[in-house]
């Protein structure tokens, strides 16, 4: 049996999308430095697919590297947003209503994909290897993806508060190992970890290569 997706968490509205790019700053200046240090780490990028690329945080910053950027969401109201966002910063960017799991992209048709802030709404491992796969399969070089450590002040924090009291677990944790398990199946050997101490720091961005 195929597990079923959901897509509650998509910004489709105007308010949500709007919420969601007003993160604060120095949570983005950070965010964005772990972009820098990990697309340090690649070599040759010209195109990217930023996958899903919400209101466009990453995939402007991209751009403003001089890269090639495709952004792809479910979030109509994300997706425009993020078009207004990216042509007031002076870039130019694709943007495009596309399901992650269902990509209408060739195989290996970008020299890299971003997969930031996603893989931890995802409990199953099973949606999480199908995730790992279709970003694999349209990368012809590198793919950068974030996760949540479970061995964060923050992750034994909810699961503490789980325990205790009940509250769902809304972003879930995987393991170094895991993830580099479930690129090795598709071929692909990690690069470099960015994101300091896993303890103090819950999300973790990683660099793959194709072998």
């Amino acid at each position: 049996m195929v597990e079923q997706i959901s897509y509650a968490r998509v910004k489709s509205d105007p308010l949500s999308a709007q919420t969601y790019s007003q993160r604060k700053q120095n949570k983005h200046d950070q965010e964005m430095a772990m972009l820098a240090k990990a697309f340090a780490k690649t070599k040759d990028i010209h195109s990217v697919l930023d996958a899903p690329c919400g209101v466009g945080r990453a995939s402007i910053w991209l751009a403003q590297q001089g890269r090639e950027v495709t952004g792809i969401d479910l979030g109509k109201a994300a997706l425009k947003l993020a078009g207004e966002l990216a042509q007031e910063a002076g870039v130019k960017i694709s943007f495009a209503s596309h399901d992650i799991f269902a990509l209408p992209f060739a195989n290996k048709q970008f020299d890299a994909t971003l997969c930031f802030r996603l893989l931890h709404h995802f409990e199953s491992e099973e949606l999480r290897a199908r995730l790992i796969a279709e970003m694999c399969r349209v990368s012809d070089r590198y793919v950068v993806m974030s996760r949540i450590s479970p061995h964060s002040v923050t992750s034994w924090r909810r699961r503490l508060r789980f325990k205790l009291f009940g509250k769902p677990i809304k972003q879930y944790p995987v393991t170094a190992a895991a993830l580099d398990a479930q690129f090795k199946k598709q071929g692909f050997s990690p690069v470099i970890q960015v994101g300091g101490s896993e303890f103090l720091h819950s999300l973790q961005l990683h660099v793959y290569m194709r072998n």
